[in-house]
């Protein structure tokens, strides 16, 4: 049942007709499933967070958020709690499960270049328009252009390293991924386009397979030519960002050590634009929230994540949670992704990389590829 709330987590956020449904899933495939496992499996979880001390920063971000609720000027602290609490439920029920077969958890992955490659050519086909010649996503989540792009891209990038490796039984999931990289390119998301260039670029010595090298060389391609023949992709200027974060600045110099708070807000001004919590921007917004020395903890956390996905780079898991980690890098610099308070698209940025650096065992490795020849 937890392996359907697996699933679901991060597929429904290109699913869901509606937030309200999708965290009604949640409640039923993921909370509950993941009480259970904690309980039963409670010596495994015991041995869990003996043996990863990054366990130990996730566990000292949490009681950090939850602490500062004291000072949180939130008018919901007991919704707030319930929610973190929730969360992190979640999180030791997804990594339990993740790691009791690691061959299942890269099918279930795999599975999800289904669902972004049907998408996309469904979005395609009926190209909802957005405006300036951007397409956009069907609702739900995905109610927005940058959403769609953020979200398909990142799970693409995911399956990339999943993919079969016999030759051109590759073909048909490499047709759909192309799909899924040409409808990010139309989305017209900077944010997302950079990060998957630097991915792609950093992937092409890595990926394994002729034809699996073809997407992030279709990608380059792509994103050269997008420049030229869109010439309004570039005049759309740095959208503020660079003055946001110029005028962050005095509100992070104001709350260093503390931060406002989990649910506290804050406001960063743009010219004539306020933006409210959000300075698009997570290591910003992080430090605004929660203090630079839990921004600095979470810097740890997130190193040490890449540390050990570099260390099993030779598995497939390994390479999808390192590229994973370039890519949600470099997004990260450019849009509204949070720690604890948006369980939105952005989501997936940068939890579902966590979530699955932490189900990586130290084992020695093995051979990555999920449909291997004998």
């Amino acid at each position: 049942m937890l392996g359907i709330g697996v699933l679901w987590s991060i597929a429904g956020v290109m699913l869901t007709p509606s937030m309200k449904f999708y965290f009604q899933m949640v409640a039923l495939f993921v909370y509950l499933p993941s009480l259970w496992l904690c309980i039963t499996r409670r010596q495994e979880l015991g041995h869990l967070l003996r043996a990863h001390r990054e366990l130990w920063l996730l566990l000292a971000l949490f009681g950090w958020a939850v602490l500062s609720l004291l000072w949180s000027k939130t008018g919901k602290p007991a919704g707030n709690l319930k929610s973190v609490s929730l969360f992190m439920l979640f999180i030791f029920g997804w990594v339990l499960w993740a790691r009791a077969d690691e061959r299942r958890l890269r099918l279930t992955m795999l599975s999800l270049a289904l669902v972004v490659g049907l998408y996309s050519v469904a979005a395609l086909l009926f190209a909802p328009a957005y405006g300036m010649g951007r397409l956009n996503g069907f609702g739900g989540f995905l109610d927005n252009p940058n959403a769609a792009a953020y979200s398909i891209a990142f799970v693409t990038v995911l399956c990339v390293p999943l993919l079969p490796r016999r030759g051109w039984s590759q073909l048909p999931w490499v047709l759909l991924l192309a799909a899924s990289l040409i409808y990010v390119v139309l989305c017209g998301s900077r944010g997302a386009l950079l990060a998957l260039m630097v991915t792609a670029i950093f992937s092409l010595s890595l990926v394994p397979g002729r034809i699996a090298k073809l997407l992030p060389l279709l990608l380059l391609v792509g994103g050269a030519t997008l420049v030229v023949v869109e010439p309004g992709l570039m005049e759309r200027g740095d959208a503020e960002r660079f003055e946001l974060l110029r005028n962050a600045w005095p509100q992070i110099q104001q709350h260093f050590w503390f931060g406002v708070g989990l649910g506290g807000d804050y406001s960063v001004t743009s010219g004539r634009s306020v933006y409210e919590n959000g300075a698009h921007n997570f290591p910003v917004h992080t430090a605004i929230q929660y203090g630079v020395p839990a921004l600095l903890a979470f810097l740890v956390l997130w190193g040490t994540i890449g540390y050990n996905a570099w260390r099993s780079r030779s598995r497939a898991l390994g390479l999808s949670v390192m590229l994973l980690w370039v890519f949600s890098s470099v997004a990260m610099q450019f849009d509204v992704f949070s720690l604890w308070e948006r369980t939105r698209a952005m989501w997936l940025m940068p939890w579902v990389v966590i979530l699955l650096g932490l189900s990586l065992e130290r084992w020695p490795q093995v051979r990555p590829a999920v449909m291997e020849p004998n």
